[in-house]
């Protein structure tokens, strides 16, 4: 269940991004809910003030897309409820006085200088299949939807689709980074807000770059690399404290696999890892040769997700460079029985916390053999926390969107 301290956690971590830590930061509130029916949560949040009109800004921000160090150029931010992806009653409000086009180019500059970036609006068809939540809890019937607001116009994302969250709770950690913004705007302080409108500009519009990516770090997953016990005696050991039962775990509760004899391949020291993930006869593809049932199981388990999932799965995934640190984590972000007991270990659930720490193993290793670099490790710190419980709210909030 999205606990009300977990959103304020979220919240205040989105607005002090620029300040080296090993944890989340701590320097921000979430407004109230005046009460809890549909009619009245158009909440707004009284702000800093207001630097520029929103008139003498609309024009600037459409010659300059990019959004880091624009000025803000709106007073108020709030939320009030919306249609589903494209419901035929949500665009009848699509003119300029009722929506605000959001400041955030879908590219570098609106162009196409990322692998895999879509700048064109996807078929609309597809948008409400893949951004309505697979979650059973709860039914698809009861989502309400909600949308961000800047001076009461709703925001769009950076390819000019409307920003439907599914989530009353996720729409108030996003428009809480909105409001966290001060005199200019940083998307590094906003991570809800780019995952999900990644989920609804890139993933929800061909899902398929975010699942191969996937399943390749799979392949070359870092948890499945171990030190050599004899040679890196308390490498090896830090590793066992993170990942012992992580795999077995995964495979027998998510993938659905039977027993002991299917496990995900191991290499211990750096000489059987090049031997075990050179490209061979036996193993047509680079990377450690993974039972074909489990790459199989897996490879299934990522195409059932829905964009919202497969989103925070894959920003997990890449900040851990791990397929089963970032699978956990959003396992245990699924199951809030679970994660609010403790998770299915003993003492520890796995949490943005647990993920931060099993991601950094080596590299908090070599900093306490070699030192610290200010300005780069520190901050590296601070972004793998950021990621890490961004993805794990994110699927909590759209998994639990009755938790408010």
């Amino acid at each position: 269940m999205v606990s009300r301290s977990a959103l304020i956690r979220l919240a205040r971590a989105s607005t002090k991004a620029t300040v080296p830590s090993a944890s989340l930061p701590i320097n921000s509130s979430i407004p109230s809910l005046a009460t809890n029916s549909t009619a009245s949560r158009a909440t707004t949040f009284n702000s800093t003030p207001h630097h520029r009109s929103l008139t003498s800004n609309v024009t600037a921000a459409a010659a300059d897309r990019r959004i880091a160090g624009r000025k803000r150029f709106y007073k108020n931010v709030g939320i009030k409820p919306c249609s589903p992806p494209e419901e035929p009653n949500q665009n009848k409000n699509n003119n300029a006085s009722f929506t605000v086009e959001s400041p955030i180019s879908a590219g570098v500059d609106g162009t196409q200088s990322a692998t895999g970036v879509t700048t064109t609006v996807p078929d609309s068809s597809i948008l409400s299949s893949r951004l309505q939540p697979q979650s059973s809890s709860p039914p698809s019937s009861s989502i309400e939807w909600h949308t961000v607001t800047l001076d009461g116009r709703a925001l769009r994302t950076p390819l000019g689709l409307p920003l439907t969250l599914p989530s009353l709770a996720l729409a108030l950690a996003v428009a809480s980074e909105w409001d966290a913004q001060k005199i200019y705007l940083q998307p590094a302080q906003m991570p809800l807000m780019t995952l999900c409108c990644t989920a609804i500009d890139q993933v929800a519009s061909d899902p398929s770059v975010h699942r191969t990516d996937v399943m390749r770090y799979l392949r070359n997953d870092t948890s499945c690399y171990w030190a050599d016990p004899v040679e890196d005696r308390v490498l090896h050991r830090r590793q066992s404290q993170a990942w012992d039962g992580l795999h077995a775990s995964l495979s027998e509760d998510l993938l659905g696999l039977p027993g002991t004899d299917v496990r995900p391949a191991m290499a211990s020291g750096g000489g059987e890892a090049l031997l075990l993930s050179r490209r061979s006869k036996g193993n047509p593809t680079s990377g450690l040769p993974h039972p074909p049932i489990l790459v199989e199981k897996a490879k299934r388990w990522v195409d059932g997700l829905d964009a919202w999932t497969l989103t925070a799965l894959y920003s997990a995934c890449a900040e851990s460079k791990s397929f089963f640190i970032g699978a956990a984590l959003i396992q245990d972000a699924m199951k809030k029985e679970e994660a609010a007991s403790g998770g299915d270990r003993a003492g520890m659930a796995r949490d943005g916390k647990w993920a931060v720490g099993a991601a950094r193993i080596e590299e908090e290793f070599n900093i306490e053999c070699w030192g610290l670099v200010e300005g780069g490790h520190d901050y590296d710190r601070l972004n793998c926390s950021i990621q890490m419980h961004a993805a794990s709210f994110l699927v909590q909030a759209v998994a639990h969107s009755e938790a408010l």
